[in-house]
């Protein structure tokens, strides 16, 4: 902006010195006296230095004036706001550094361009109205619209429109980029969809797992009533014995499905590799479940390809994944189905395990969610396909740890489904080894149970008597040292979340124990997560089993409870071992 010159102008100075004669010639003849010229003198002096000093005045507004200009220009030209000066037709007067940089071009040649040639074809519309309602109602209007810079992508703008007052029609735009802003509060709503969406499928989740859970309680609790109200040798209580039986395993598969699930998204599953051939795992865990197939109706078909397919996995995870890809199959394929289960190869480095049914399918819309735990197909109320949607995410997990991966393809409803399952293999042949001795049961042994739930410590004491073994019952820690002092055990088996003296401290009272520390030590209890594993070891725990223990297990830690110490001390990992 171009400043004046300092200085009053020539025809100012003209007209004051002519009114200053005029005014001297009028009254000179009529002031001769000495006095009066002295008086006269004064005031012209008095008047000049009055002058003087507005013309000080003057000078210091006009510098404030200039200075507060230019600190103007400086805010319109720095902002970090885009500023620009348009006409009536909406074409750019002037524009700041960020409308600049917001709009990608020079600021030189945005001067004398339409303004709406920055914006984006479809919103050159809103644009326009938004000039319309500024110059008709004199206020700030705003709108957000898309900006169409000439090198980059398109991004979003908030703009703002007054109508400045004037001779000649002018508006102020101010705009800024939100792209980001927008970007973030689109993150931000995803987010909270899918928060509500999780929290859906939890409240979902919560309801089957009810209903999972009371089905078997139920069954249970008809079959205890039948065993009360009926004898020992009527077939009605040995069908309820066996009810009873398969509800517990269903009980014990969802709590282990619900663990195992946890453990993987946390990172806490820990594989024991081992060399084996796939083909023989998948042909023996196919057998297992062909009778249930039998009794459903559908045909199992296996196609184990040309093997033999050495791995260096879990042997245990392996059967875990195979188990509940032929469950989802058989669960979902009607009777008069089919499932078939493959192997091949799938290049010198990997195999395809695949399990194919002819049910049910999946609908597109579900198939891209299906790996997401408690998600599940639509079922009626009945829902007599069961489970809680576990199955499909605990196989990715495993798949993964293992270094492979798993897909499922499906062409919709009642199409059927294939799941693939792709493992590194390892290449070397597994050596021929000795096979183990079968276990032997051995003579009955004085067992200590020490468990604050009397239900579980009395049924524990009668399965053990029933094969001969001396079982003494605590209820606390403090009771079953003082016991095992005078009862002499020849195994604790001993629960961890104990009232007051916890089953740690238990443990390590008995190692401290001069008469008790070599007397082999079972962690028997609920809490089964690796860093629980390693506790108990560290506590003085010679085994963990996790409740509910099958009565096999049971046998076999009691009858190896002389050689339980010394594998404790030859264990390498440190940590006892984890039985069922």
């Amino acid at each position: 902006m171009k400043k004046s010159k300092s200085g009053p102008p020539p025809e100012l100075r003209r007209e004051a010195e002519r009114r200053l004669a005029t005014s001297a010639a009028a009254r000179l003849p009529h002031q001769n006296s000495r006095e009066d010229q002295l008086r006269l003198m004064h005031e012209l002096e008095v008047h000049q230095i009055e002058l003087e000093i507005q013309n000080e005045s003057l000078r210091a507004a006009r510098l404030e004036t200039e200075a507060a200009l230019d600190r103007y220009l400086s805010l319109f030209d720095f902002a970090p706001v885009g500023y620009a000066m348009l006409d009536g037709e909406g074409t750019i007067r002037d524009a700041n550094h960020a409308a600049a940089r917001i709009l990608e071009e020079d600021r030189g040649r945005t001067i004398g361009r339409p303004f709406e040639k920055f914006v984006s074809v479809r919103d050159r519309a809103t644009f326009r109205m938004l000039l319309g309602r500024a110059l008709a109602s004199g206020l700030k209007e705003t709108c957000e619209l898309e900006l169409a810079g000439g090198h980059g992508d398109p991004r979003q703008g908030q703009l703002g429109a007054v109508a400045l007052t004037g001779p000649e029609r002018r508006i102020l735009l101010t705009f800024e980029d939100i792209t980001e802003r927008k970007l973030r509060e689109q993150k931000l709503a995803s987010t909270e969809s899918a928060l509500r969406d999780v929290d859906r499928r939890k409240d979902e989740f919560l309801a089957v797992l009810s209903h999972e859970l009371r089905n078997p309680l139920a069954a249970m609790r008809n079959s205890s009533v039948v065993l009360s109200r009926t004898e020992p040798d009527d077939p009605r209580a040995a069908q309820a014995k066996v009810v009873i039986d398969r509800q517990v395993m269903l009980l014990t598969r969802l709590v282990d499905d619900l663990l195992d699930v946890t453990r993987i998204a946390r990172g806490k599953v820990e594989l024991h590799r081992d060399r084996f051939e796939l083909a023989e795992l998948v042909r023996r865990a196919t057998d297992d479940f062909r009778p249930s197939f039998d009794t459903s109706g559908i045909f199992l078909e296996s196609r184990l390809g040309q093997g033999p397919y050495w791995m260096y996995a879990d042997p245990a995870r392996l059967v875990q994944i195979v188990s509940n890809l032929l469950g989802n199959a058989e669960k979902f394929t009607p009777r008069g189905g089919t499932v078939v289960v493959s192997l091949e190869r799938d290049d010198d480095r990997k195999v395809a395990l695949r399990v194919r049914d002819s049910g049910a399918g999946i609908e597109l819309d579900t198939l891209p969610h299906v790996f997401e735990s408690f998600v599940q197909a639509p079922q009626t109320i009945d829902r007599a396909r069961g489970g809680l949607g576990l199955g499909l995410a605990m196989v990715k997990g495993l798949v993964e740890l293992h270094g492979g991966s798993v897909s499922v393809a499906s062409e919709g409803r009642d199409r059927g489904t294939e799941v693939t399952v792709l493992l590194p293999t390892d290449l070397a042949p597994l050596p021929v080894s000795a096979p183990e001795p079968e276990a032997v049961a051995g003579r009955p042994r004085r067992v200590l149970v020490i468990d604050d739930n009397a239900d579980n410590a009395e049924t524990m004491r009668d399965v053990l008597g029933i094969d001969g073994h001396d079982v003494r019952i605590a209820y606390d820690g403090p009771t079953g040292i003082e016991l095992a002092r005078t009862f002499r055990p020849e195994i604790v088996l001993c629960d961890l979340g104990l009232p007051g003296m916890d089953g740690y401290e238990v443990a390590r009272a008995f190692r401290a124990d001069e008469a008790l520390k070599d007397v082999p030590l079972v962690a028997v209890t609920g809490y089964t997560r690796p860093e629980d594993l390693r506790r108990s070891s560290d506590a003085g725990f010679d085994r963990h089993l996790a409740k509910p223990v099958s009565l096999e297990a049971l046998e076999r830690v009691i009858s190896e409870a002389p050689d339980l110490l010394r594998a404790a001390t030859d264990d390498e990992a440190g940590s006892p071992a984890h039985l069922h």
